[in-house]
Order: C-alpha cells, then sequence, then structure tokens
C-alpha cells in the first residue's frame, strides 16, 4: 500500500514538475512575443475596443452552449437524468482543466465523466466524453478544410504559410482518423494491454486492461448503434466551431479591421490549427498568441493587431475557465461515495449502507 502510495506521489510531483517547466516555457515565448511586437501599439488597439469585449465574451457562450449539447446528445437517456444545467456544469469546469494540465485537452475529459457519477454511471459518461472528443475532431477538420479552401482561393495568405497550413492539416487529419479507425477496434484494452507487454507493473495494466475491454464494448457499441446521435452531435460540435468564427468577427470591427466571411473563417480556421501544435503547453501560452500573429503577418496585418486579436480571445478564455473552476468546486470531485450516501439519505443505517 505504501509503495503504491509512493508510486501516486512521484506521479503527481512529476505531472507538477513538467507543468512547471511548460508554463515558463510558455511565459518566455509570450514574454518574447511581446517585447518583438511592442507593447504600445497592441495597448492603443485595445483600448479602442475598451468595454466592447464583454458582449463578445457574453457572445462566446452560444457557442460553448452547442458544444454542451453536442455531449448532451451522446449521454442519451443518462443525458436526461443529469440534467442540462449539470451537464453543462461539469463540461466547462472538464474545459478548465484541459486549459491548465498539460494533457493535449485531455485530462479534463475523465473530469467530466467523474462529476456527473452520482447520475450517469462512470462507464457510460467516459465512453460519451470518448466519443464527444471524437465528433469534436471530426467537425474540427470540416471547419478549418473550409477555412483553408477559402483562404487559399481567395488568396488570404502567403505562399509560405498556406503549404505549411495544409502539411499541418493532413498530419493532424490523419491523426485523427488512425484514433477513430483505432476507437472502433477498442482503443482502451488496445493501450493497457501495449503498456502490459513492456513489463513494468504488468499485474496493474492486465487489470486495468480488463476495465477497459468494459469500456470499449460500451464505445463499440455505440457505434454500431449511435450513428443518428452521433451525427447530429457533429452538427452541434461545427456550429460551436462556427461560433468562434463569429465572434473572430466582432473582434475584427472592433479592431478596425475590414472583415469579411472567408477572412474570419480562414483566420479561425488556422489559428485552431496553430493552437493544436502546442499542446504541451499550459493553456498554448505564448504558443497561441504567436500563431495568431503569425496568421495576421501572413493575411498582409500588422503584427501588434495579430497580438492584439490574441489576448481579446485570451481574456474570454479566462473568464470561461474562471467560470469551469467555480463549478469545479461546487461539485467537488473529490467527494467520497460514502459521504454522496450519506447526503442522499442522512437516515440510513450503517447496515443499510453497506448493503447500498
Amino acid at each position: 500500500m505504501y509503495v503504491g502510495l509512493e508510486t501516486r506521489g512521484d506521479m503527481l510531483s512529476k505531472t507538477a514538475r513538467t507543468n512547471l517547466v511548460s508554463s515558463a516555457l510558455g511565459l518566455a515565448l509570450f514574454a518574447g512575443l511581446v517585447y518583438w511586437v511592442h507593447a504600445t501599439p497592441v495597448l492603443e488597439h485595445l483600448r479602442r475596443v475598451g468595454p466592447w469585449i464583454l458582449p463578445v465574451i457574453l457572445f462566446y457562450g452560444i457557442g460553448q452552449f452547442f458544444f454542451i449539447l453536442a455531449w448532451r446528445v451522446l449521454l442519451d437517456e443518462h443525458g436526461r437524468a443529469a440534467g442540462l444545467w449539470k451537464i453543462s456544469r461539469a463540461y466547462l469546469a472538464g474545459d478548465a482543466v484541459n486549459y491548465v494540465v498539460v494533457s493535449g485537452s485531455l485530462a479534463g475529459e475523465p473530469m467530466k465523466a467523474h462529476l456527473l457519477r452520482d447520475k450517469v454511471p462512470f462507464v457510460e459518461g467516459l465512453s460519451s466524453v470518448t466519443v464527444n472528443k471524437l465528433s469534436e475532431s471530426i467537425s474540427m477538420i470540416a471547419f478549418q478544410a473550409t477555412g483553408i479552401v477559402l483562404a487559399i482561393s481567395y488568396r488570404l495568405l502567403s505562399r509560405e504559410m498556406a503549404l505549411g497550413s495544409v502539411l499541418v492539416f493532413v498530419l493532424m487529419s490523419t491523426g485523427i482518423l488512425l484514433f477513430l479507425w483505432r476507437q472502433k477496434k477498442g482503443l482502451f484494452a488496445w493501450m493497457f494491454r501495449g503498456l502490459g507487454r513492456v513489463g513494468i507493473a504488468r499485474s496493474f495494466f492486465e487489470k486495468m486492461t480488463l476495465k477497459a475491454e468494459r469500456l470499449d464494448d460500451r464505445i463499440s457499441v455505440f457505434h454500431a448503434n449511435g450513428g443518428n446521435r452521433f451525427r447530429l452531435s457533429l452538427l452541434l460540435n461545427f456550429c460551436g466551431w462556427m461560433i468562434g468564427a463569429v465572434e473572430g468577427f466582432f473582434l475584427l470591427v472592433l479592431l478596425g479591421v475590414p472583415a469579411t466571411l472567408p477572412k474570419v473563417w480562414a483566420i479561425e480556421a488556422i489559428t485552431v490549427l496553430a493552437n493544436n501544435l502546442f499542446f504541451f503547453i499550459p493553456a498554448r501560452l505564448g504558443g497561441s498568441d504567436g500563431g495568431k500573429v503569425l496568421v495576421f503577418l501572413a493575411m498582409g496585418m500588422s503584427s501588434a493587431l495579430g497580438l492584439s486579436f490574441g489576448l481579446l480571445r485570451r481574456a474570454r478564455e479566462i473568464v470561461y475557465v474562471a467560470i469551469g473552476f467555480v463549478f469545479l468546486v461546487q461539485m467537488n470531485p473529490f467527494r467520497s461515495r460514502a459521504q454522496e450516501r450519506r447526503e442522499k439519505s442522512p437516515a440510513m443505517s450503517p447496515t443499510e449502507e453497506m448493503l447500498s
């Protein structure tokens, strides 16, 4: 038992060190970016927007609602049991964890399922977030493909940026399609089985493989019978990405930049593409902002405009992340099942509690 505790402590300390080093790298990138762009023109752009950023932040709530509905559809009858309000809080709380932890936006997904555990069996919840991550990724591919086609068709990008965007898009799409193929064949048991063959903690991974097979079975059943729900989830996730483009339109107008549908779609698609390259830095600090600067420069706009656009986006992200952490504290993911049962049935006797 003590060995297990020590191992868990080592893992936590290693995770903390990884996040600390990655955050330091992000801060260095961000500081270098601000030094290169110069703060004065950026501050002038931000003053121009002023308090108008508040309605833009509120507007993006529509996009978040589409992403929440896309997950809600996959939960089906369990979603009705949990209720839209609780699902919304769990979604935003999980996204907040994704934002601050180095995990490629994956650490918060099990948290979403965990926060619904009193209404949705954990295996069902985990299978739903896994399938929704795939739905979100495929809809992102469709959104990005359209944006890149528009950018090339309207000659919005430099030749180098266009070729780079196509190359990154092809590589990322290939990875997502491989993820779809592997998910249908059994993703989690395959992973743990492979880890068990390494020879390290073999008994642990063998035990986890048995549990993972149950999760894979649930995902396989969904892929076999949940086609309509998956297609609806794809549509809702795509609408969520589209709201991001509309938000970008408003930000460009506030910054005094002529905004057209091809331009805002291309900016949103390629900046989302760039964001994914910096999954190893919490909040994509520095990398995300630098990506926006490069996209703006490739479209013939100033680096100051690109950084201002990125900072306004980051202000919106911070607001929703803060809301997510408020919900995380409210829902208390560290509460034990025994405590949950006592809260539901305060008069339950010890014998009844053992049998429940």
